[in-house]
């Protein structure tokens, strides 16, 4: 496990964005297999949490395209660091480790209808704080950011700059979680505090776009 160089984002980002639509339905349904918490969370918890700040129809758009980015990480990192590890079935407590490797400040996110400003920008603050013995994948959460923005003017919506700043949020925490998810050492954390219940909600979005 290793932080992606140029060549090799730029070659697992060619290869995300070349699946058609019958391979992109195999992928989803093996990680639902080998992983069906953290599908869960990526295609359904996530998207629910952007959904649910506006009855807005944009903000349906934006949910979507989140969980089409997401589809997008999963395939990056399986074309860069091969088959998905299958912890659920080794661990069952991957995922309440993951969730307690989250700082407190993700709670409103997954408790909360509302996130304000200063909350959102809070977050963005810590989160993009390596964490001791951590890296970041810059190349990829740069993609990402780039990606949210260019849907944003492309959609010719008005877009509040807090709900921008949360999806990006978001998706660092995605990447974040499957560096842990590919690095084992990352996951040995355990659990000292309540973890808060990660729920579904009726309207969220259940799958990414694939091509």
């Amino acid at each position: 496990m290793h932080e992606l160089i140029e060549r090799e984002l730029f070659e697992a980002l060619q290869y995300a964005r070349s699946i058609d639509e019958e391979k992109g339905k195999r992928i989803l349904i093996q990680f639902e297999i080998d992983q069906p918490m953290f599908a869960s969370t990526l295609f359904n918890v996530f998207p629910s949490v952007i959904d649910n700040q506006s009855s807005e129809e944009k903000y349906q758009n934006l949910a979507q395209h989140f969980a089409d980015l997401c589809f997008d990480v999963l395939c990056v990192y399986q074309k860069a660091f091969g088959k998905m590890p299958r912890t659920f079935k080794d661990d069952s407590t991957w995922m309440e480790s993951q969730a307690m490797l989250l700082d407190k400040e993700l709670a409103p996110l997954l408790t909360s209808s509302h996130v304000s400003e200063k909350v959102a920008k809070k977050m963005r603050e810590d989160f993009f704080k390596p964490k001791d013995g951590e890296f970041i994948q810059t190349g990829l959460v740069e993609f990402l950011n780039m990606a949210v923005d260019e849907f944003a003017k492309d959609s010719g919506d008005d877009y509040h700059d807090s709900m921008l700043d949360l999806t990006k949020t978001m998706l660092f925490v995605v990447v974040r979680m499957f560096n842990n998810l590919y690095t084992p050492l990352a996951t040995s954390v355990a659990a000292t505090t309540s973890i808060p219940v990660i729920k579904p909600v009726a309207n969220a979005v259940a799958a990414p776009t694939v091509k």
